[in-house]
Formats: structure tokens, C-alpha cells, sequence
């Protein structure tokens, strides 16, 4: 196990709105690994993956997260992001006036900003061969970022992100949710890429149809804010099939 890109999760209490959520997680994402967590509704799920990004709304009132030598639980989220650790959202938000391109360019230029090897033209070159892979048309990297996109698209252009900026861990919220089966496995496809490179992936979702075109390492079952079974991908399998009664 490699320490220096592993993801450690220690006895997490986090509160939103006052209101407790997370009850004692304790979760290790070694580099290179995919986990996927599911629950219910409500477990606690997309709260987990907000934390991990220092969200101002979710309140750390117990336990710590590290990545490597990084204390994301003392560090802000542009410091976290800087470290490596990204956040596709469930539900991104639309901004006016900052293309697709423009904010790409912007991200990578403080990613890259040591390294003599770095070309931007290569990296506007990726941007289009990227978003060719995704079926994402070249006249959305000029729009405003999300401004006018339908589900699908939005979720796309989380993705095209992770696979730009030089990603070592990532949390994935609910990136099936808005996706027909075709837009789905481009996506799994461009997630997979993103393992190959020895990036650690955190996939929270609902379903296990995602896990056809993914390999996972890990599966977790979130409720009340606690992990109550882990197991291998069988498990999001028998999920689908019967529902979380016999763990619950």
C-alpha cells in the first residue's frame, strides 16, 4: 500500500445544519482502488463525499481525513483540490460567463505552474480529444460552464474535468443518475482510464448498472450515517436484486 496517496477516514462525526450525519466512518482508499458506496436514501452518502471536499455546510464534530501526508479535515477546499483530491457533484451548478475551456485552462495553469514540460496548446488538444470521447460537441467547451445543459450533459463535463486535471483521488457522486445506457458507458470508460493511471475513485451511486462497465475493489453499505457491511462487488449485485432488507 502505497501511504503517500492513500485516503484514510478515521471515526468521521460530521453535522449538518446541527443535525448528525455521519456517525463514526472509517474508510481506506489505497491508490490505484475503486469503492463504491451505496445506501439508501438519506444515508449519509453525498454528505461523506462533500466532507472529504471541506463543504462549509457539513461540520466535522469528530475524526479526522487524510490524504498521505494532507490533513483535509484542517485544509480548505481549494487546498485539497490543489493536493489532488477532486469532487464530481450530483448536482453541478451552472456559471455564467467562465466557458468550459476558459475554466479548464485556468485550473491547469495552477496545477502546472512548475512544470517546464507544460505545453497549453497540448493541453487545448486534450480538451477536444477528451470531450470527442465523451460525444460532448465542441460548441459546448465555448459555452458558459452548465449554463443551459441538460442532466446528462452536466454529468459529462464533471467527468471530462476529473480526466484533465491531474487527479490522484476523486469522488464520484452519483454520475448515473440523468444517463441514458449509451452516455453511461462513456463515461464508465473514461473512469476506467482514470483507475489506469493509478488514481484512487470513490463511486457513490444507488445502482449497480455502473459497475458493469467498472471494476470495483470494494463495496459499502452506508445507513445512518455508518458503514454496516462491506464486501466485494457480489454485493452491489445482490443489492439490485433484493434491496438492502437482509443488511439493514
Amino acid at each position: 500500500m502505497n501511504i503517500m496517496s492513500t485516503l484514510t477516514i478515521k471515526n468521521l462525526h460530521v453535522t449538518l445544519e446541527a443535525k448528525p450525519i455521519l456517525n463514526g466512518i472509517n474508510l481506506i482508499l489505497p491508490q490505484g482502488k475503486t469503492h463504491v458506496i451505496m445506501g439508501p436514501n438519506g444515508s449519509g452518502k453525498s454528505t461523506l463525499g462533500n466532507t472529504i471536499l471541506r463543504h462549509p455546510s457539513c461540520k466535522i464534530a469528530r475524526g479526522t481525513i487524510a490524504f498521505g501526508k494532507n490533513k483535509l479535515s484542517s485544509m480548505k477546499t481549494d487546498e485539497i483540490a490543489r493536493a489532488g483530491v477532486l469532487l464530481a457533484l450530483q448536482h453541478p451548478q451552472a456559471v455564467s460567463g467562465v466557458s468550459v475551456t476558459n475554466l479548464l485552462t485556468i485550473a491547469i495553469r495552477k496545477f502546472s505552474v512548475k512544470r517546464k514540460d507544460f505545453k497549453m496548446a497540448h493541453f487545448r488538444n486534450d480538451i477536444k480529444e477528451t470531450a470527442k470521447a465523451l460525444h460532448i460537441q465542441d460548441e459546448f467547451l465555448s459555452r458558459s460552464l452548465n449554463d443551459g445543459f441538460s442532466g446528462g450533459e452536466k454529468k459529462k463535463m464533471e467527468i471530462l474535468q476529473l480526466s484533465l486535471l491531474p487527479a490522484k483521488c476523486v469522488i464520484i457522486d452519483e454520475i448515473d443518475s440523468g444517463l441514458d445506457i449509451d452516455a453511461l458507458k462513456l463515461v464508465a470508460k473514461q473512469i476506467t482510464k482514470l483507475r489506469a493511471r493509478g488514481v484512487s475513485i470513490i463511486i457513490i451511486t444507488h445502482y449497480n448498472r455502473i459497475l458493469r462497465w467498472i471494476k470495483a475493489d470494494r463495496v459499502h453499505i452506508l445507513h445512518k450515517g455508518k458503514i454496516i457491511k462491506s464486501g466485494t462487488q457480489a454485493l452491489a449485485k445482490d443489492i439490485e436484486k433484493n434491496g438492502y432488507s437482509d443488511y439493514i
